[in-house]
């Protein structure tokens, strides 16, 4: 199966085997840097393959199961910054694939992974090597950290497995300090842990399934175990070498975001690393961003990676070599109509009225996208089938010209992403956790520009509240939910992320679905119509409600979301 095309910056990780032989003879009891990126490296060869099982790891048997997906475009990030990193010790590689990995980071999955090779990096700070302790140290701080990182932490998760595999680790080094030991202990205790998920948390017991995140958690350290010890790993590849469905959905997602960041840009698109010894990055970022927009600046005071929209180039390198070494340089000049649309947002925002608060929605589909702007957000493309990373809406965050924003991420699995990227920025950033679409455009109409940030903070989440959020798709695999039986293939309502209904027709899981959610109680229906639904069938379905349920005033918008023909809003 032939992988789509993506974008030139964005490339698939393939293995560079830059591991000389002798070198691979004493990867059981220490790593190198060389060895640690030959790790990284097979982990996410081997990944790569489980990504669909993964996916479909899914307690609700709906298309959205996106774990495989985030795990591998973060441990993509995370290898993508250690292939590229001028570092030759394993402490400092390992710092450079966190932050890789932060900013890839991806969904919880991706977040928790990030947590991952955080641990590890606390644990080995600027060591040549990495011996069995440290990764020991690293596994216990890395699942402190994922505990910490999650609101409501739940048991039979990823966070159980990577508690699991730390404290066995731990155990093993004490008899045997070299790092195979450690890895093959944490590997065991993965694999076990992760069977077990189904006894910890009753509702991966009714679906049938194990933990997709820990799933995923145990595939890696077994590709690390295996590299240590040069053998072959426990868990067994699916018979698919190249992952379908969400991974292809992924790359056009990020296609989508290269175009959107042209539309979005003016002048010259500028790239570039700055090392030194001691940059004082405050007043690096302070003079760079008076340069031009749409800044991102990331990294520490011995490296930073800048990107920066400017229509002087030259001034920009000009001024940051007078903090240090430049690399990696790269300088696109943004088509002509693209400056001139963008001078023409310029001009329109010079005449209106200033707007002290941005807003930042996550939204998927022409028509969602549409009602988000109109309402005064500026969209990050994703949603539940494809989550947008960390270094997506930091950067959506840093073109904006407010210095206080807003962000709806609109979907469970993005919350923890939004909230590392409100953390990463330079400005007074709030997440208002909207799970749903629904409840993203509720909190919208909530908002008010005369009101100060925390006012509308609270005001948002009092609105988002008013809104049940009724979604309908068609099955991926038989299920038993909530009482609920469910046959693939069929009709399936989910309520407030609830699965209540099921049936072979769509008109019959629609009417299940609403006589669920109390309609008695509301006024309002917005239906948002979803890729495949005709406007006939939208017609009758809409005549079929309005006989029911005669006291709904109806709304019908053209959403254009993938795999949910139906999104409600009942208010």
């Amino acid at each position: 199966m032939e992988r789509p095309a993506v974008a030139d910056d964005y490339v698939p990780i393939e293995p560079t085997r830059s591991v000389p032989d002798s070198v691979r003879d004493n990867r059981d009891i220490v790593w190198t840097a060389l060895l640690l990126r030959g790790a990284l490296e097979a982990a996410l060869e081997r990944f790569r393959p489980h990504v669909t099982s993964i996916n479909a790891l899914n307690v609700f048997p709906v298309p959205d199961g996106d774990t495989g997906t985030n795990m591998l475009l973060t441990l993509e990030s995370a290898l993508r910054a250690a292939q590229t990193a001028r570092v030759e010790t394993a402490g400092p590689l390992l710092r450079e694939a966190t932050r890789g990995a932060l900013m890839g980071a991806r969904g919880n999955s991706g977040v928790i992974l990030y947590q991952f090779f955080a641990g590890l990096s606390e644990a080995v700070d600027d060591q040549t090597i990495i011996d069995g302790a440290a990764l020991a140290r690293g596994l216990v701080t890395g699942a402190r950290l994922a505990y910490q990182a999650v609101l409501n932490p739940v048991e039979g998760t990823m966070l159980t497995v990577l508690r699991e595999m730390s404290q066995a680790a731990t155990s093993a080094v004490e008899a045997d300090p070299r790092i195979a030991a450690a890895l093959l202990a944490a590997r065991q205790a993965a694999i076990e842990t992760v069977q077990r998920t189904p006894d910890m948390l009753p509702v991966l017991k009714h679906a049938g399934v194990v933990d997709a995140g820990g799933q995923g958690l145990a595939v890696i350290v077994d590709a690390l175990a295996a590299f240590a010890t040069n053998t072959e790993p426990l868990i067994q590849s699916p018979a698919l070498d190249v992952p379908e469905g969400h991974l292809a959905e992924a790359m056009e997602f990020l296609d989508r975001l290269d175009e959107l960041h042209g539309q979005e840009a003016f002048g010259y698109c500028t790239n570039f690393v700055l090392t030194g010894e001691d940059i004082p990055v405050d007043e690096f970022r302070h003079q760079i961003q008076e340069l031009g927009a749409s800044a991102v600046i990331v990294g520490d005071r011995r490296m930073l990676k800048v990107h920066l929209h400017t229509e002087h180039p030259g001034l920009v390198l000009e001024t940051a070599l007078t903090f240090g070494e430049l690399d990696q340089v790269r300088i696109d000049n943004m088509a002509r109509q693209t400056r001139e649309l963008v001078a023409e947002r310029e001009a329109a925002r010079t005449h209106a009225p200033e707007i002290p608060i941005g807003i930042v929605a996550v939204a998927n589909g022409a028509g969602l996208i549409r009602v988000f702007e109109g309402l005064g957000a500026t969209v990050v493309p994703g949603g539940a089938t494809m989550n947008p990373s960390t270094q997506d809406i930091l950067a959506a965050i840093q073109r904006l010209p407010q210095d206080r924003v807003i962000i709806l991420p609109n979907d469970a699995n993005i919350i923890p992403t939004a909230q590392q990227a409100a953390q990463l920025a330079h400005k007074d950033v709030r997440v208002v956790p909207t799970r749903t679409v629904q409840q993203g455009i509720a909190a919208l109409a909530g908002f008010n520009f005369a009101h100060n940030l925390d006012e509308n903070v609270s005001a948002m989440l009092r609105a988002m509240q008013n809104v049940r959020s009724l979604s309908v798709t068609q099955a991926t695999r038989d299920a038993t939910l909530n009482g609920v039986t469910v046959k693939q293939g069929q009709w399936i309502g989910l309520l407030d992320d609830r699965l209540v209904a099921a049936a072979d027709d769509l008109g019959d899981a629609v009417a299940a679905l609403i006589e669920a959610s109390e309609p008695s109680l509301a006024e309002l229906l917005t239906v948002f119509t979803g890729k495949g639904l005709t406007a006939a069938r939208t017609h009758q379905l809409v005549d079929m409600i309005r006989a029911r349920w005669a006291h709904l005033a109806i709304e019908v918008i053209q959403g254009g979301q993938p795999h949910y023909p139906l999104l409600l809003a009942l208010e």
